[in-house]
């Protein structure tokens, strides 16, 4: 295991420019979010890793998202990723993640994916996606696995946050719901502000 811990909220950002998500990432670090995912499937991935790593506080928290290959761990941690995020599961990408020290979060969805996920060596299991099965499967799977570390990421509103962190959820991910949906990675600094702080009450990141 890592001495690497996720924050109980992560933001997701997918299709952004670096400075797209540079802008976003200050004001949403403002405002008390302090773990940030940057997938894959973005606009100069690594890039964005990079500026991420150099321009926020240090308490800012960096991961890549949407991993699927070994290649794409090692770049990553070479950008200065602390964690690595699948929407799968993968177990030579979980292998390279824990040989470059980082925090493996693979996804799953069925117990038989999450037990193999977990002996594969993953620190957190992603349940993806969550909203297709709602948090009382959260419930459910903890009975059997109670030490089980979750982290629940597809379609999360705020309600859906506070039932899963309730359900034994370590952590959530959210993407679309709380940066709403412009294209260009505009926003509006007061509707972001309140959309945060309301998703870090619903994590239990705040009080």
């Amino acid at each position: 295991m890592t001495d690497i811990n996720l924050s109980p909220l992560t933001v997701v950002y997918r299709g952004l420019t670096p400075q797209q998500a540079l802008r976003l990432s200050t004001a949403l670090h403002e405002a008390g979010m302090r773990s940030f995912e940057v997938t894959m499937t973005g606009d100069r991935p690594m890039e964005t890793i990079e500026l991420l790593c150099r321009e926020l506080p240090g308490d800012a928290l960096i991961g890549a998202g949407t991993v699927s290959t070994p290649e794409q761990v090692t770049a990553s941690a070479a950008a200065g990723a602390r964690f690595v995020v699948s929407p799968h599961l993968d177990a030579r990408v979980v292998e390279r993640t824990r040989r470059e020290g980082l925090l493996s979060v693979p996804g799953a969805l069925t117990p038989t994916e999450i037990m193999t996920a977990r002996n594969a060596g993953a620190d957190v299991v992603k349940v993806f996606p969550v909203n297709a099965v709602g948090a009382d499967y959260l419930r459910q799977l903890r009975g059997p696995m109670p030490d089980l570390e979750v982290m629940a990421s597809g379609g999360v509103t705020p309600t859906l946050a506070a039932e899963v962190v309730a359900a034994g959820a370590k952590c959530v991910a959210v993407g679309h719901h709380l940066l709403g949906a412009d294209p260009d990675g505009g926003f509006d600094p007061g509707e972001l502000r309140d959309r945060t702080s309301e998703f870090l009450r619903a994590a239990g990141a705040t009080s």
